[in-house]
């Protein structure tokens, strides 16, 4: 039997609908009639697990009270004469309290000791029988019963907090305490997330291998009855589709992560082959305001990030389209999906031109690593170097050195937790001539997060950890007058912060250390505001290792400059990747900050693609209309003269001009919220 993977076809355009108990009154002809305006050809629906939307035969799945006929399948009908496909939505967190009640072995277990009932629906355990089997005689039910073309799993994984989340710790079950002990020998689940932990850190590594063969086997149970069905999870196990979400959250740190689609297309896109990426822009503004909506312009800023990193366009309502109470982004939204539709070819079958690679630190976010990502990103971005995010679950895999090789270097930003074959993997690329710009403590963990008290990675030219300083208020690193004759950008600068953890490691004789570590000093009154002390502790340290290089900064410089955005500390990795690791830029641009730059190549004809996002509509937490940039200037690497540069949005054709030294120069007139450029040859 041949395997439609209809998935792999091309970038498609996802609608999901969460509908309400009461959305099942809809007129099935007005629903689908809806989806018409915004030219989706893929539609998510709920089908089953909290509530079934369809007359289910299993007594432990809780149907629909206002269900009268067969929903799901009028929809179905519906949606597949108008040749748009239907991913059926489940969600096993919850189960309803008329039937979890009876069953208290399949449900959740706090620290107290208590389940978490919320408005009737009662957190299930994720080794209970709901969870492991119930859940696949669900989804196999459906997908025998009815020719849905995809699975959806939401809300995957060990939930401990409600919608109001509030917090009710490391589920304490039987079932998954038995389990725990199963695997990993322990007589008694971990009471509190402490990283310290011996036992917490199994436990991290007990949820991550529980969760991928869960996923596994709900993918295979899927597959066993119709293998075309596609498989969408939040998570690459068992996954066809990876699908993540653009949204907020009412106490959620600020400033807002405005390069999260992005990130999470960038991200799946390069770690993982044969497998789509569909990034939700999230309607609403959390779950207690599922009824207001974020900012327009936030909403198109996000799809226009999913379109020109080549992923899914994907708009997430509650309800349905028709009865929406924030209508505000419904045109712009149609505007992005109708360019799409008639641009999908630009955007199928593309692959990325980056000069650098970006780990994801996914294994170590409990150290905060995923702040030093994002601050990392930033500058990146910022900076205009064209860079692509790889997850760092990829480094277990040796055949990852030959997709680290494309990349002139990789940045790994505080990933703490690294295996042996992780740092192999990174040591082997550096030494056949990459370079690499590590923070923190990259590799001092091994994948448990069992500190070594060492840097692993032996290309780092940095081993044992001396002393590790807390984080003080008051303490800097000077740039020295022998630093800026490496160094480039700091001519009027001699100083940069530090706050926050800052790791003194012994380096061989080999290295070369940059900046002097100044010891907190007073910083009031003002009388009293000066240091004495600048020591020879480096805030940088360059290493060569075979044919390649590195340089350590052993400290989160990436969480400082999320966290306020310092100058000196972007400065400070751009001239580490420029002037000590001598990266080239592929791309050269004159345009503001605020300006996200990514490239492409088209693998059917061999075109390059230029992408610009205007973010500049962003003013602290506020989402306006970006504003219009004028005549923007690209300098381009390129192999050949292009026979022709036009643009996609504003449909202009553009003057080049192609230097001696393989580079072609062009002006782009205007950017409103997003540009691809294209240059044919």
């Amino acid at each position: 039997m041949k395997i439609n993977k209809w998935w792999l076809e091309k970038p498609m355009r996802l609608i999901q609908t969460n509908l309400r108990e009461i959305d099942v009154l809809s007129d099935p002809d007005e629903f689908v009639n809806s989806l018409k305006p915004f030219s989706a050809d893929v539609l998510l629906l709920n089908v089953g697990g909290i509530v079934a939307n369809y007359p289910t035969e299993l007594d432990f799945q809780y149907r629909n009270p206002l269900l009268v006929n067969d929903f799901v399948g009028e929809i179905l009908e519906r949606v597949h004469a108008n040749g748009i496909r239907l991913i059926a939505r489940f969600d096993f967190s919850r189960l309803n309290e008329a039937i979890a009640l009876k069953h208290p072995e399949w449900l959740y277990k706090s620290v107290k000791g208590e389940t978490v009932n919320y408005n009737g629906q009662v957190h299930t355990a994720f080794n209970g029988w709901y969870q492991q089997e119930g859940s696949i005689q669900i989804m196999t039910e459906a997908v025998m019963k009815y020719p849905i073309d995809g699975v959806f799993i939401n809300m995957h994984g060990y939930v401990t907090h409600d919608y109001s989340y509030n917090h009710y710790g490391i589920c304490q079950s039987d079932s998954d305490q038995a389990r725990f002990q199963q695997l990993f020998g322990h007589p008694q689940l971990p009471l509190t997330a402490d990283s310290l932990d011996p036992v917490y850190r199994d436990y991290e590594k007990f949820k991550q291998q529980t969760v991928a063969e869960l996923f596994r086997r709900r993918a295979q149970a899927v597959k066993d009855v119709n293998p075309n069905v596609a498989i969408c999870n939040y998570t690459p196990e068992g996954t066809d589709i990876f699908r993540m979400e653009s949204n907020t959250g009412i106490d959620r740190q600020l400033p807002e992560f405005n390069y999260s689609a992005s990130h999470h297309v960038n991200m799946v896109m390069n770690s993982w082959e044969h497998m789509a990426v569909s990034n939700s822009a999230v309607h609403f503004v959390d779950f207690a305001m599922r009824h207001s909506a974020v900012s327009a312009h936030h909403t198109a800023a996000r799809l226009a990030q999913d379109l020109v990193h080549g992923g899914w366009l994907d708009f997430y309502v509650i309800g349905t389209l028709n009865n929406q109470d924030d209508r505000l982004c419904m045109e712009s939204v149609k505007e992005l999906y109708s360019f799409h539709r008639d641009n999908e070819h630009h955007y199928t079958n593309i692959a990325s031109r980056s000069d650098v690679c970006l780990i994801f630190p996914h294994n170590s976010s409990y150290y905060g690593s995923v702040k030093e990502f994002q601050g990392l990103f930033r500058i990146l971005s910022e900076q205009h170097i064209l860079f692509d995010v790889i997850h760092d679950s990829i480094l277990e895999d040796p055949s990852t050195l030959d997709k680290l090789s494309a990349y002139q270097a990789v940045l790994l930003p505080d990933a703490r937790n690294l295996s042996g074959t992780a740092c192999s993997v990174l040591d082997s690329y550096v030494q056949s001539g990459g370079k690499l710009l590590a923070t923190g403590g990259s590799s001092i963990c091994d994948e448990k997060g069992t500190p070594y008290h060492e840097y692993r990675l032996a290309s780092l030219g940095a081993d044992r950890i001396e002393q590790i300083y807390p984080r003080q208020q008051g303490a800097y690193f000077r740039v020295k007058p022998e630093d800026k004759e490496r160094l480039q950008g700091f001519e009027d600068l001699d100083i940069m912060y530090l706050y926050d953890e800052f790791f003194q490691a012994r380096c061989k004789e080999s290295c070369t250390s940059f900046l002097g570590y100044i010891p907190p000093c007073m910083f009031g009154p003002p009388e009293k505001c000066y240091y004495t002390v600048i020591t020879d502790t480096p805030g940088l340290i360059q290493h060569s290792y075979g044919k390649g290089s590195t340089a350590l900064i052993p400290w989160t410089i990436g969480k400082h400059y999320e966290k306020l955005s310092n100058h000196a500390h972007s400065k400070l990795v751009l001239s580490a990747l420029i002037d000590l690791l001598q990266v080239e830029r592929s791309l050269l641009i004159n345009t503001y900050p605020t300006v996200e730059v990514t490239s492409h190549l088209k693998k059917k004809d061999g075109s390059t693609l230029i992408h610009l996002v205007n973010l500049s509509g962003q003013l602290g937490t506020a989402f306006h209309p970006p504003i219009p940039i004028q005549s923007i200037e690209i300098e381009l690497a390129v192999e050949r003269k292009p026979s022709s540069i036009y643009t996609l949005k504003s449909k202009r054709l553009l003057d080049f001009a192609v230097s001696s030294e393989q580079s072609v120069t062009f002006k782009l007139p205007e950017l409103q919220l997003f540009e691809t450029i294209v240059i044919e040859y």
